[in-house]
């Protein structure tokens, strides 16, 4: 051997054996670094690991205290029927005088049960110390009226990630003292407001001054909200049902909608959606949502860099009477990147015809790069689609085409199409001229059993101009 252990060194010296697997017995050298440099290394172990490092000498006992990053997470807790005392004694002694920059708080058993008061007393602890990262996760039984999550303001924080299923949550009043003043992203999710969105909406507009991302999803109690910022850079609601939304916001880059009107617009009594919008830097928008009975378009761009419109379900489609995702192309005259999703699909009570008049009607902005994805809903008769998209767009430099089985909403896969479907007839695109003198990439992804999908592949490989062609088969 070229290199021996210090303990092997001291026996061949005495005459005698030793194992290096008894250790190091040599002079302490991690014990004598700075109390920065250690705590600097306990940032690398759970939490429960650092508290234990007490227990090694009277240089370690409390060094874990001063450690700038604390996560306490009940699948690394030892005693399952005291975590939340657990939690609350390492926050009753972490160093009064230390700032935390990262903490995260997760907590989703039953019993023992965390209660609003609990929660709302680690939400102010964090409220006070944490000068950068606050992630609280937490699950209380549903059907606790009385449990609300009270949520201070956050002078310090920078992040800010909030999960409180069974919780509703209450925002600093209006008349409050303190802001959000160094917060610059709010992400909720499944947790519901008493106010109808009042909070949230005077939150976000007058007392986050450096907010730039916002993200909202499978959120209850909120009708209407309204969003008043020159900082919010990028917008995503997900899961939100809405009456009403107003985004005013000078600075947005992104933004996304998923689910928001769907319910709305289906119950007519209730008077509709209703969406007013003033974004005029917006470059990306994603729309996955009915487009609101109401809307007012007060600045926006007439180009962006990424559009992207995901179809609804079927389900959905029928029970609103109609698809009308055509009416988000409208909004604009050009998009570099456009990326659509199952708007031309034949479904089990969409016959071909009305496909087909639906997309010869779709008025769709100038791009140059596009991204269809094809729901196939158990058809393959789609290729005629594609050519029609080639035929309206002759400056087409990239085209992606990728087939879904089934729509994710719907949470199933569908059945094959019938014996007298259209899919069955003759192709109607082959013999036509496509015009591919742009075209530079062609990428076919799940192409799997789908006749028409490698004709295309057919006649990109003969196309002369084409210089990439990208195919991947499930």
């Amino acid at each position: 051997m070229a290199y021996r252990c210090i303990a092997h060194k001291k026996a061949s010296r005495s005459g005698g054996s030793a194992s290096c697997g008894r250790g190091y017995d040599g002079p302490d050298l991690i014990s004598r670094l700075p109390d920065e440099l250690l705590h600097h290394v306990l940032s690398f172990v759970t939490t429960p690991e650092a508290v234990r490092t007490s227990a090694l000498s009277r240089r370690w006992v409390g060094v874990w205290k001063r450690v700038p990053r604390l996560h306490l997470l009940e699948e690394e807790a030892t005693n399952a029927e005291h975590i939340p005392d657990h939690f609350d004694g390492i926050l009753r002694r972490y160093a009064a005088d230390v700032d935390i920059a990262d903490l995260t708080i997760t907590y989703h058993w039953h019993w023992p049960e965390v209660d609003g008061d609990r929660a709302s007393a680690w939400a102010g602890f964090a409220a006070r110390r944490v000068t950068g990262r606050f992630d609280l996760a937490v699950t209380t039984q549903v059907g606790h009226d009385d449990a609300f999550l009270d949520l201070p303001c956050f002078e310090r924080a920078t992040e800010i990630s909030l999960y409180s299923s069974g919780m509703a949550v209450r925002l600093p009043a209006l008349d409050a003292a303190g802001d959000f003043t160094r917060l610059t992203k709010l992400r909720m999710s499944e947790l519901s407001f008493s106010d109808a969105g009042e909070g949230i909406s005077g939150v976000v507009s007058g007392r986050c001054p450096s907010l730039e991302s916002l993200e909202l999803e499978r959120i209850d109690g909120v009708e209407a909200l309204t969003l008043r910022s020159e900082s919010l850079l990028s917008l995503r609601l997900a899961s939100v049902p809405l009456r009403r939304l107003e985004v005013a916001a000078g600075n947005l880059r992104k933004m996304r909608v998923e689910y928001c009107f769907d319910e709305t617009t289906r119950c007519p009594w209730t008077g509709g959606a209703a969406m007013l919008l003033a974004a005029p830097a917006l470059e990306e928008l994603g729309w996955e949502d009915a487009y609101p009975d109401k809307v007012e378009l007060i600045r926006l761009p007439t180009c962006l860099m990424e559009l992207a419109v995901v179809e609804l379900p079927s389900h959905i489609i029928h029970k609103i009477g109609q698809s009308d995702f055509t009416k988000i192309l409208q909004l604009f005259s050009r998009a570099h990147v456009l990326r659509l999703t199952s708007p031309m699909t034949a479904t089990a009570t969409l016959d071909s015809q009305e496909q087909e008049d639906l997309i010869h009607s779709v008025q769709l902005p100038y791009y140059s790069e596009l991204d269809l994805g094809v729901i196939t809903n158990g058809h393959t008769s789609f290729g005629s689609t594609v050519v029609h998209f080639l035929k309206r767009n002759s400056s087409i430099r990239n085209l992606t085409l990728t087939l879904h089985s089934y729509h994710h909403k719907e949470n199933k896969f569908a059945p094959s199409c019938m014996s007298n479907c259209t899919c069955h007839e003759p192709l109607k695109w082959w013999d036509q001229d496509i015009p591919l003198d742009t075209l530079e990439q062609l990428a076919i992804k799940h192409m799997s059993g789908h006749c028409e999908a490698k004709k295309l592949h057919t006649i990109a490989i003969v196309a002369e101009t084409i210089a990439t062609v990208i195919v991947t088969v499930t």
